[in-house]
């Protein structure tokens, strides 16, 4: 779109260095951190919008500012507007006019990322063409586009992620509803038609403060975010839930259960094979090594997937052919003794606890290294390190992403609780050294960064996957 024509459809109070009629743009941010070529910058100064922000934005290849303030030495062209958010929502409805067919949202403490993806590959694999924005990226029918900054983008990037400006192949758009996003409003009249929830446990609790007001954020998507006559899937095992069925039913929401066996969905294993009813249909699964974790997160897809008319042969068919997301239990390699290294995302108590549990075999637990985030939820740490005293063998004590906090005063909490452990502070140094000790068929679990490819170490960003160093040391250690 050309910059021209900005003030056709926008009220501009001014208009400065306009020069070149022939300059056009293609996309629209409010964040600096997602601007790229030929994007325009939108600018609300009741938020003291920096102007090193502005000049990093430049530098990244802004050709415009839209805003109610007139910056003086800004030399690009700039349209002064009195309403700044009127005027966003206006150009990215002329950006992109034509809506996805469906928009999911799925929300939850552990699982969202599993669930998309799952989602996302049912619908990919059912020949749908299917867009998802989340903690592992943009992705395209399962091609990755472009990493992520945030679970949860602003509004405008979410919208054209979503939008199209053509009627040719449009298809469906799922994506992560955090926490933060609902509680900052970056999803308001955002329209998602079909609504899904993981679980609900201890998280986030430096910014929520109790577990009752993160549960009721969590909630708002289904009785603030979710359409009229919209769709939620339920997990039938949160606490509270029969409150929140109760609204959606005044509000004819029409709703889809799972995670019990009484529920409208439910897989399961019996007899070392697995199964899920649909509407008390029941179907043979192709499945190997999923535990009941990831077996909820799959009859919360398969709920969303139901949503969108996709046939349960469909479903069927599909499931056989997922393969695991990046970093949610996933086998990096084994030793020449059978031993084997698993990295997850796992960063919570309920997320730690379930992969412990589901990688316990024959009553012999695996091995566990871990840490916890600096400048998060301080309250977790020392019931994640009861966790990892009771649930796992041999325990590391390392750091996770430390940020501006002093990495010692988060192991020590952990650490307090769980005396068995070992504290390497270095995280490469840890994985060095649970490799080099495991032996005899022994499982590693490495948790808490999962796909994450940065450590943050006070204001610096270094490289860091847990995934590609634990696989240089296997292969150091199988050369041996």
């Amino acid at each position: 779109m050309l910059l021209s024509k900005i003030s056709t459809l926008i009220d501009c109070k001014k208009i400065y260095n306009i020069e070149k009629k022939n300059t056009s743009f293609n996309f629209i941010s409010t964040n600096s951190k997602y601007i790229k070529k030929n994007s325009v910058l939108v600018i609300n100064q009741k938020n003291n919008f920096k102007k090193k922000y502005i000049d990093e934005s430049i530098r990244k290849g802004a050709i415009a500012l839209i805003t109610n303030y007139h910056f003086k030495d800004i030399k690009i062209p700039q349209f002064i507007v009195k309403d700044v958010n009127k005027s966003l929502k206006k150009l990215l409805w002329a950006l992109k006019k034509i809506p996805p067919n469906n928009i999911i949202g799925v929300t939850g403490t552990n699982g969202k990322t599993s669930v998309v993806w799952n989602i996302s590959n049912i619908l990919f694999l059912s020949k749908k063409n299917v867009k998802s924005y989340g903690t592992l990226g943009f992705y395209g029918n399962q091609k990755k586009i472009e990493n992520s900054i945030l679970t949860t983008p602003e509004y405008e990037i979410l919208y054209q992620k979503a939008f199209t400006h053509t009627k040719k192949n449009i298809g469906e758009f799922v994506f992560e509803v955090s926490s933060h996003s609902i509680s900052k409003k970056r999803i308001n009249h955002f329209p998602i038609n079909i609504a899904a929830i993981t679980n609900i446990s201890k998280d986030h609790l430096d910014f929520h403060k109790t577990i009752l007001n993160y549960r009721n954020t969590k909630f708002k998507l289904f009785t603030q975010h979710l359409k009229d006559k919209g769709i939620a899937v339920l997990n039938d095992n949160i606490s509270g839930i029969v409150i929140l069925k109760n609204k959606l039913i005044q509000k004819k929401i029409k709703i889809i259960t799972y995670g019990t066996s009484k529920s409208n969905v439910h897989c399961f294993k019996k007899n070392n094979k697995f199964y899920i009813k649909i509407f008390n249909k029941i179907f043979v699964l192709k499945l190997f090594d999923y535990n009941k974790f990831e077996l909820d997160n799959l009859s919360c897809a398969v709920g969303c997937c139901i949503s969108i008319g996709i046939k349960n042969k469909e479903i069927i068919n599909s499931i056989a052919k997922i393969n695991k997301p990046r970093g949610r239990l996933q086998e990096i390699g084994k030793l020449k003794d059978g031993s084997k290294v698993i990295v997850d995302y796992a960063h919570t108590p309920d997320a730690l606890k379930n992969i412990l549990f589901a990688t316990t075999i024959n009553k012999i637990k695996p091995n566990l290294l871990f840490g916890c985030g600096g400048n998060r939820d301080k309250s977790k740490r020392k019931i994640m390190g009861l966790i990892a005293n009771k649930f796992a063998a041999k325990v590391y004590v390392t750091d996770d992403n430390p940020r501006n906090e002093n990495p010692f005063k988060i192991r020590q909490p952990i650490l307090s609780k769980c005396p068995k452990a070992v504290e390497i502070p270095d995280r490469s140094t840890a994985i060095q050294k649970a490799i080099n000790e495991l032996n005899n068929g022994e499982i590693l679990i490495i948790a808490g960064k999962g796909h994450e490819e940065k450590q943050i170490i006070k204001n610096k960003i270094v490289n860091f996957n847990d995934a590609k160093i634990a696989k240089f040391y296997l292969n150091r250690r199988n050369k041996l």
